[in-house]
Parts: structure tokens; C-alpha cells; sequence
């Protein structure tokens, strides 16, 4: 007994295994002492007659108190009364831990293990499972689970990679339906005793693998976290487990899991620190482990020649500027210089009027020469009208506006002396250069090329705020942090300009202002004068053309019809790819734009329509309903063979067809053709429709040629009907556009696409620093299928692969216009409907 009582005990953490000893124990404190009334003095018990009442109630009754199993001995720990700590021994450590999670979800207290005996309190015992065996190392050693976080396939994090010992797994069930909710599965040390059966042999160490619940999963377990003693034990689980489906069993049932994802993951340095504080006696402030420095630190030091205006763009000129920047049209030119003296500068890049070569650290100053082919600065002509064209949706002019408004913009610069200040403008700022930062990206530390520009560089920040820091350059340690708002322009002059560096730390969140803010997607515009070697500034080379044309692309004035690479990536093989989801989606929805119903409604009875860009069909009942025929024509063969589905009883009323129509519905007439080159006869056929189509053609020029091509087939007095998406939306609409040339989303679910091997091991490639790196198996399914797709990406929340599909949205009047353009026929009505607008031709 006296051995015993001198073993040194530890609680034993929920995430770790059980432990490998002779023998379980439980520690249970409550009290044990009955209600008192002022005549009792005396104890009730002493610590003989409560072990024995202890171990009668424990053994010889512990079924009538639902407990699993007998206890094997009971230790009073406290030398007097009142009592309120006992040691429980059980044979096993299994036994013990049932015991224990049982005790706890029975909540039983005094006056249900000691029936009848005395009044004894209602309030539970508390039950903690104990062991002597010291904690293996590495452990996490605190009771409550850290906060994880995700390692990603990038740079930054493939070393982390391959050394981190915890692993990331979720779809641990097939689906949550009711059908689950009397399963062991809500039952968190059952979860534990499942899972355990199947990742246990992938334990190399002995010490057993640590699982990590998340302690808001109130409901059906999804997801959890493994700690393995090594990382070499935590690649074998995600080379064995990825992509599988496995099957739960505890005490004879069984559960099919969904499709198993796993991932490399690491402890937060929030979590961490706490950690270790709190191992050396320290509790930290709430946050205060891992917060990024705050700009307050900093505030009393002062950057002479530094102007930070807030509010310098108006949020529907952000908006604008952020859509045609980063959308279809953005000019992310492939043959400017974005290598740095240290590798690639891995943020993507635009630059205008000049290239800077970031090899050199110097412009390049010849615009002829190797890898200095860039588009020009943006211009304007007449007055500024930024509000105007930012409703309207014309990024480019309201990004020509912007510079010209900063080039006479008038600065307050505060010099050496805090009293004087002085006032001045950069109306030669020659040099645009768009950076798009991710979180987690930044740029080093570094002053700007004095040779290669002069004083005045000015930054404005689009869509994300970030938090700069500048050093002074003699003094490193004396340092300013700015943060920069979206909106914003900052202007570095003089003292700020040459005497302290700049730079973004890279990390995914910013304090300021004791506030943390977590880093979005951010785009800045850096406006400088690139220098001549002599000191002045070079010309300002600049255009009105928009969107900017450059270089090979300039000289080439011809109409070219071969499909542009916009349309190719992002229209052609998007519906080649999701084909059958549209189908089962929007094509069975049925739902047709009215205007063209009615069109067809008023066509004579007998006519043969061409449906140009048909898709799915799904505007084929509506004209064989009419009493005319169609041929239907589509650049996607696999969106043409989703046309021939039978009817069935998911189908809706604009697609059923009468008996006498069942042959056309099974057997529609479409061809493979593109709308450039429609495989039809000049003349024949009495009316055309092309929906939804307009809207992927990328160039003016493109626009035209389709409606040449539906008026060459049509018959002198057919009519066409063209309809197209609209930028403006209405009220109600889901859909916003802030410019007339966007990529639209279109989130594909994996079941839907073409099949990828779950099971084929990938790796990431081998780097050139020679050294050996972790496996990448642990990829998602929708990350795998997205792989499989030029262009395509993935949500990882969601579980979905997003292609982005290109869109040009149409401005009021600008269909009618581009008909205009067009010999041979005349419009005989337009308007519109739905957020989209509508032509009527009639060929003559």
C-alpha cells in the first residue's frame, strides 16, 4: 500500500493513447462526507469504513450503477476526514478508461453510489483517468488540444512539410444523416477506439499516436488531427490513407467513412507559446504569444518625407480597377524580367511605360530590347471623370484617371525640421508597376533603385490593408510600421525616399492598432519616373487604347477569328469539362429567358431554326412545341451529347415533348461547329437564335464576325434573336459586375467530372536546393481532379473544383451598336429582360 501511495501519478491527456502498464486507475475526488446537521460532530466515516462501502458499491454492485466493470481495489487519499480524494484500481487501463467515460456521462454522484446509506449531496464525482507512466516525448502536454494549422503546397511551407509530425484527417463519415444518430459514432472514446484500430500499426515509436478532437464537434465527428512521434510515421499514414474509404468498427457495428483527405499540419505559434509559457509558470496575456508587432509601438517614430493618404480612391473605383487588374484582360505579360538576384519574384507583376528588371535592381530603358516589351502608361484625354466611368465599369479609364490625378496631385512633405513643411508634385511620374500580393506573400527589404528612379515613389493599395515596415539605413534597429489601408496612397520623398528601406514582412496577419487583421488578397499600383542614364526622366510613353495592346500585338491589325487562349482555357475547356453537371443542373432546371420562347412562339408553323451555341438542347422542346424543327450547333461535343437524354420524371415542362416528337427528342440534329465558321449553307434556314453565347466572345472583332455568320445563313426575311448577359444586374440578382470583361466562377462537384486515379502517388519536385522533401499524396479530391484541368482551382472548405469562366457583359445600347456594324440585315426591335439584353434582326 505504502508503495503504491508513493508512485508519482499524472492525469492522463484525452489525446493521448492509453498508457502500457500493469493495472488502470482512476482518480476520484467529491464529497464524500452526507449532509450534516449541527448535532453531528463526529465524521461520519472513517477511511477503512469508506473503502469498504467504496468497494462493496463498486464491486458487488457496479451493474446495478451501469458501470462497466468491478472495481479491483480503492485507496483513500486524504489521511483524515473529511474525505474527498480516492484512487480506483481496475485490472486494465482499457477497463479503467470505459469506466471513466462512463462515470462521466452518468454523472453519478454520492447518493446514487451510496443508496439508502445516509443523505448524502446530488453533486457528481469528478472521474479523471491516472497512470505512472511518464509522458513520451515529443508530447503535446497540455489537456486541451493545441489550434492547428494547415501546411500548404507552396514555398514557404514545403520544408515544414516534410518535418512536421501532425497530420490533418477529415471525411471521417460517408455522410450526417439521422441514420448515424444512434450510432457509437457519437460517442467520442468510441470515435477514439475506431479510429485507433486502423492507424496504430503505422506507429513505429511504440508510445502510440496522439488524436487531437475538436471540443466544438458537439454533434457527429468529421474531422480530427494525429500526432505522430515522427515525421516519417506521419507520411506513411498519409501515403496509406489518402484518398481511401475505410470502415469504423466498435463492438460489433460499423460505419463507412467518406472519402478520407489528409494533410500535413503544424501547431500554431499561438498554441506553442502558450505552451511553453505556461511550462515555465507563465500564463500569457490572451493573444499576446503570436500577434504580429503593432503599429502603436512604433508610433513616436518619425519617417520625414512620408505621406499616407487615406481615402484616395473611392471604393467603387477600387472595385473597378480590381476587375479589369486582375481579370481576363489583366496583361500578366509572360516576357517581362521577374526574376530577382535570388530566384523568381514569386508575386505576380505588371509593368507599364517600363520594365524593371528585377535581376539588375534597373530599368530597362530601351523598350525594343529583350524582355523590356511592355504596354504603355495608361492615358485619357479631356477632364478626369472617375466617378462616372467607375459606375459604368471602365477600369482602365479610371485607371488612366487615377495617374493623372496623382501627377497633379499637390503633397505636403514634412522635412528634417518638424516646423517647416513644403508642398510639391510628380507630374513625371513615367512608371506603373501592379503588384498582386497573396497572404502570406511580401517583398524584402530594400530602397528603390536611385539610379533608375528618381524622388517620389507612390504606392496605392486596392482591396487589402498590409502593415509596411520601413529601417532606417543606418541605424537598422530604429524602425516605423505603417499600415496601409485599401484605398490608401502612401509617398515616399526624400529622407524616406533614400535614407530608409521599405518592406512587407511575409506572414498572414497584421496588428494594428492592437486590433489583428488577417491579410486578403492585395493588389498596389507603384507609380515612379524612370530615369535616363543621365538623371532625367525618360519619355512618357502612353495610349488611350484600352484594353492596353503591345509589342507583336499592336502591328497585327488584321481580323484574326482563331480562338483566343481567354476563350480556349476558359470558355471551350470549361464546358467540355463540366458538361454533365450543366446538364443534370441547368439544363434540366428548363428554365428558358422569355424573350426567346417568344420569339420562337412567333415563328411560322414549319420552320427550320438554327440554334447557334445550342449547348444541352434545352431550347429544342420549346421549338418543336412551336411547330418548327431546329438544328442545333455547339462548339462542345460533350455538352451536344448531353442532348440526347431520354425523358424521364425529373424533367421539367419545358422539356417534355408530345408522343409525336419523341423521335426528335431522341434523336436531335446537332453538330460539333464553331460560331466563327457555322457548317451551314448560305440561305438556309428560316431563323436563328444564339443564346448566351455573345457573352464568351472575347474581341470586338469576334462579336461581329458571329452575327455575320447568323446573318449569312439566314434567309433574306428570317429573323435572329441575340441575347446576351447585361453588366447591370438587377436589384435582386445575386450577381454583381464591375466590369464588362470578368471571369464567373463555376463550382464543379469531382462526381461529376471525368475520373482521376485517387491512388497514383504524386510528389513535389525536387527543388534545386539538393535537398530531399515531403511527399504531396495529401491533396484533396477536388485538388486532384483540379489538377487535371488546365486552369481550374479548387475550394478546399467546400470540397469543389472552381473553373472560371470568361464573361463579357454587355452595356446598355452596345449590342445595338455592334449590329450596326453589320451589312445585310436590320434590327427590328431590343430591349431587356432579366439582367440580360436582347437584339431582333431581320435579314434583308
Amino acid at each position: 500500500m505504502n508503495e503504491r501511495r508513493n508512485r508519482k501519478y499524472r492525469s492522463v491527456l484525452p489525446h493521448e493513447p492509453l498508457p502500457k502498464e500493469e493495472g488502470g486507475f482512476i482518480h476520484l475526488q467529491g464529497a464524500f462526507e452526507p449532509k450534516k446537521s449541527e448535532k453531528d460532530v463526529e465524521p461520519y466515516w472513517t477511511a477503512s469504513s469508506l473503502e469498504l462501502a467504496l468497494f462493496e458499491a463498486l464491486s458487488v454492485r457496479f451493474d446495478d450503477l451501469k458501470l462497466p466493470f468491478p472495481v479491483q481495489s480503492v485507496e483513500i487519499l486524504d489521511l483524515s476526514a473529511p474525505f474527498t480524494k480516492v484512487r480506483l484500481g481496475y485490472k486494465t487501463p482499457r477497463e479503467a478508461f470505459l469506466v471513466t467515460t462512463t462515470w462521466r456521462s452518468l454523472k453519478l454522484s454520492p447518493s446514487e453510489v451510496f443508496q439508502g446509506v445516509a443523505p448524502f449531496g446530488s453533486h457528481a464525482f469528478q472521474a479523471t483517468m491516472i497512470t505512472t507512466t511518464p509522458l513520451p516525448d515529443p508530447s503535446w502536454t497540455r489537456s486541451n488540444p493545441p489550434k492547428f494549422r494547415r501546411l500548404l503546397h507552396d514555398h514557404s511551407d514545403i520544408v515544414a512539410r516534410s518535418q512536421t509530425r501532425f497530420v490533418y484527417m477529415t471525411s471521417l463519415l460517408e455522410n450526417q444523416g439521422p441514420e448515424f444518430s444512434n450510432t457509437f459514432w457519437k460517442k467520442p472514446h468510441a470515435v477514439l477506439q475506431a479510429v485507433r484500430e486502423h492507424i496504430d500499426p503505422y506507429d513505429s515509436s511504440g508510445m502510440g499516436i496522439e488524436i487531437f478532437m475538436n471540443k466544438k464537434q458537439h454533434e457527429l465527428v468529421q474531422s480530427i488531427h494525429l500526432g505522430t512521434r515522427s515525421p516519417a510515421d506521419a507520411q506513411q499514414i498519409v501515403k496509406a490513407f489518402q484518398g481511401k474509404n475505410v470502415a469504423w468498427h466498435y463492438e460489433g457495428q460499423s460505419i463507412s467513412s467518406g472519402v478520407l483527405f489528409l494533410d500535413y499540419a503544424t501547431v500554431t505559434q499561438k498554441s506553442m507559446s502558450k505552451s511553453k509559457a505556461r511550462e515555465k509558470g507563465v500564463e500569457p496575456g490572451k493573444g499576446e504569444a503570436s500577434r504580429p508587432e503593432c503599429t502603436s509601438t512604433t508610433e513616436s517614430i518619425r519617417v520625414p518625407g512620408l505621406v499616407l493618404i487615406e481615402d484616395y480612391l473611392s471604393k467603387a473605383q477600387e472595385e473597378v480597377l480590381m476587375a479589369v487588374l486582375t481579370g481576363p484582360q489583366a496583361p500578366w505579360a509572360p516576357d517581362q524580367q521577374n526574376k530577382s538576384q535570388t530566384g523568381d519574384v514569386k508575386r505576380l507583376v505588371q509593368h507599364y511605360g517600363y520594365v524593371f528588371d528585377y535581376k539588375t535592381a534597373d530599368v530597362l530603358r530601351d523598350r525594343s530590347g529583350p524582355g523590356a516589351n511592355c504596354p504603355p502608361m495608361p492615358a485619357v484625354e479631356g477632364e478626369n471623370r472617375l466617378e462616372e466611368q467607375a459606375a459604368d465599369g471602365r477600369g482602365w479609364e479610371v485607371l488612366a484617371g487615377i495617374i493623372k490625378k496623382t501627377r497633379a496631385y499637390e503633397f505636403i512633405l514634412d522635412s528634417k525640421e518638424p516646423s517647416h513643411s513644403t508642398s510639391t508634385s510628380y507630374n513625371n511620374l513615367n512608371q506603373l508597376t501592379v503588384n498582386q500580393y497573396r497572404p502570406g506573400e511580401g517583398i524584402g527589404s530594400h530602397v528603390d533603385t536611385p539610379s533608375a528612379f528618381g524622388d517620389g515613389l507612390i504606392s496605392i493599395a486596392l482591396n487589402g490593408g498590409i502593415v509596411m515596415e520601413f529601417r532606417k539605413v543606418d541605424s537598422p534597429k530604429t524602425k516605423k510600421l505603417v499600415y496601409l489601408p485599401p484605398r490608401s496612397l502612401i509617398l515616399m520623398s526624400g529622407p524616406a525616399r533614400y535614407e530608409w528601406e521599405h518592406m512587407i514582412v511575409t506572414r498572414r496577419t497584421d496588428t494594428h492598432n492592437g486590433v489583428v487583421i488577417p491579410r486578403k488578397l492585395r493588389v498596389s499600383l507603384t507609380l515612379r519616373t524612370a530615369l535616363t542614364l543621365d538623371g532625367n526622366p525618360l519619355p512618357l510613353v502612353e495610349s488611350p487604347s484600352f484594353p492596353p495592346v503591345w509589342g507583336d500585338k499592336a502591328k497585327d491589325k488584321s481580323r484574326s477569328f482563331s480562338t483566343p487562349s481567354t476563350e480556349r482555357d476558359h470558355v471551350h475547356a470549361v464546358y467540355d469539362a463540366i458538361a454533365t453537371q450543366w446538364h443534370h443542373t441547368r439544363g434540366k432546371r428548363g428554365v428558358l429567358w422569355p424573350g426567346a420562347t417568344q420569339f420562337l412562339k412567333r415563328l411560322p408553323i414549319g420552320s427550320v431554326v438554327a440554334d447557334v451555341g445550342c449547348g444541352d438542347g434545352k431550347y429544342f422542346p420549346a421549338v418543336w412545341q412551336a411547330g418548327s424543327y431546329v438544328i442545333g450547333t455547339d462548339i462542345s461535343r460533350p455538352l451536344l451529347e448531353t442532348a440526347f437524354s431520354a425523358e424521364g420524371d425529373n424533367v421539367p415542362d419545358t422539356r417534355r415533348v408530345g408522343e409525336h416528337q419523341a423521335s426528335l427528342r431522341d434523336r436531335p440534329a446537332v453538330i460539333v461547329g464553331d460560331c466563327m465558321n457555322v457548317p451551314f449553307r448560305s440561305n438556309s434556314v428560316d431563323a436563328a437564335i444564339c443564346i448566351a453565347v455573345m457573352h464568351h466572345l472575347s474581341t470586338p472583332e469576334r462579336r461581329i464576325r458571329c452575327i455575320e455568320e447568323l446573318v449569312r445563313i439566314v434567309r433574306p426575311g428570317g429573323t435572329i434573336n441575340i441575347q446576351a448577359w447585361a453588366m447591370k444586374q438587377e436589384e435582386n440578382s445575386r450577381r454583381r459586375f464591375a466590369a464588362p470583361d470578368v471571369f464567373v466562377p463555376f463550382n464543379a462537384q469531382p462526381k461529376y467530372l471525368d475520373k482521376v486515379d485517387l491512388n497514383s502517388s504524386s510528389t513535389i519536385p525536387t527543388p534545386t536546393d539538393g535537398k530531399s522533401h515531403a511527399p504531396t499524396e495529401s491533396k484533396s479530391v477536388a485538388e486532384l481532379y483540379s489538377e487535371n484541368y488546365t486552369k481550374a482551382d479548387f475550394d478546399e472548405r467546400k470540397g469543389l473544383v472552381v473553373f472560371q469562366r470568361y464573361c463579357h457583359m454587355y452595356r446598355e445600347g452596345e449590342l445595338e451598336h455592334i449590329v450596326q456594324s453589320v451589312e445585310g440585315a436590320k434590327l427590328i426591335e431590343s430591349g431587356y429582360e432579366s439582367g440580360n439584353h436582347f437584339v431582333i434582326l431581320e435579314v434583308l
